[in-house]
């Protein structure tokens, strides 16, 4: 005979453990939408695992690339300058005033009376009568706009020694006609030369002021001694290579070497410069003064080519 007791013993613990289950778990239902959103749960957990995963390998896969890309760029400005032609001039025409139009890259404008400037022996020549600022002279081609330019040329003085300092502007970057960015290549009596980097700005920005809008961004370097020596004399020509790379932060380059020889591997001078409104394209040229004399000194430029640096 079935024992009452017993099974009123077994019934009761059965509803017990519903009840405790119902209470903690829920009713089946509920337990079939709850197992299902913890899988959801944990699948979308792995998914945004993945996913990051994937993110970060893709931003680290980007950021070693651009590292390689920038390496390739500063190993390509370490050597002879190969990007597209910009600008060139060989200067083989007669011209008796101005200096005409550049084999390529349009004609030049230039500051001062045109009687100052001629072109002949394939070289363009100014002659400096003056030493302020409304005496400096020179030129650029509007025509060639870039914000990576790399422009070489070569200068030489066209009198002796006694006739004081040529300071010659190389313009990288000339964005107008108080806007540049520039390699000071001063040519000096005996026969070494002093080299620097600088910015012209109308903004006051950097540690330049309105009213000294020129700031030098490097040390200045004295190149082939400081007394004219047997294979460095006043009238030796110079090579000079120039780059302005880049807007945003524009990156500046200057190396100077004797016309004819090897170009050096390294350069000279770099420096960088955020002056906001240099950060557009601008155009390439040079300008000139004389220094420390009363007579007019002659300048020659030969060989100049630009280039659009990678």
């Amino acid at each position: 005979m079935p024992n009452r007791d017993l099974i009123l013993l077994e019934t009761v613990k059965t509803h017990r453990a519903r009840l405790a289950s119902a209470f903690v778990y829920g009713e089946l239902a509920e337990r079939r939408v709850t197992n299902d959103n913890v899988r959801r749960l944990i699948g979308g957990i792995v998914l945004a695992a993945v996913a990051c995963a994937i993110c970060v390998g893709f931003s680290f896969v980007s950021s070693l690339l651009g590292q390689q890309a920038q390496a390739a760029r500063d190993q390509a400005a370490q050597g002879p300058a190969t990007g597209p032609v910009a600008a060139s001039d060989t200067f083989d025409r007669q011209v008796d005033t101005g200096w005409g139009t550049a084999d390529r890259g349009g004609r030049w404008t230039l500051r001062g009376p045109a009687d100052a400037y001629a072109v002949r022996d394939g070289a363009a020549t100014v002659q400096l009568s003056g030493t302020g600022s409304a005496d400096v002279r020179g030129g650029y081609l509007p025509a060639v706009l870039t914000d990576r330019s790399d422009l070489q040329l070569t200068l030489r003085r066209t009198t002796g020694a006694a006739d004081g300092t040529v300071a010659v502007s190389v313009l990288g970057r000339r964005v107008s006609s108080t806007q540049d960015y520039r390699a000071l290549v001063q040519l000096r009596p005996d026969g070494s030369v002093a080299l620097a980097l600088l910015r012209d700005s109308t903004t006051a920005q950097n540690g330049g002021s309105s009213e000294d809008p020129t700031l030098q961004l490097s040390p200045t370097v004295i190149l082939f001694g400081g007394t004219a020596r047997a294979d460095q004399q006043p009238q030796t020509p110079v090579t000079v290579r120039m780059q302005a790379v880049g807007t945003g932060t524009t990156t500046l380059r200057v190396k100077v070497w004797q016309a004819g020889g090897s170009e050096p591997e390294d350069w000279n001078l770099t420096a960088s410069d955020t002056t906001a409104d240099l950060q557009r394209p601008g155009s390439v040229g040079i300008d000139a003064v004389r220094t420390g004399t009363d007579a007019t000194v002659g300048l020659a430029m030969t060989g100049l080519i630009g280039r659009v640096a990678p």
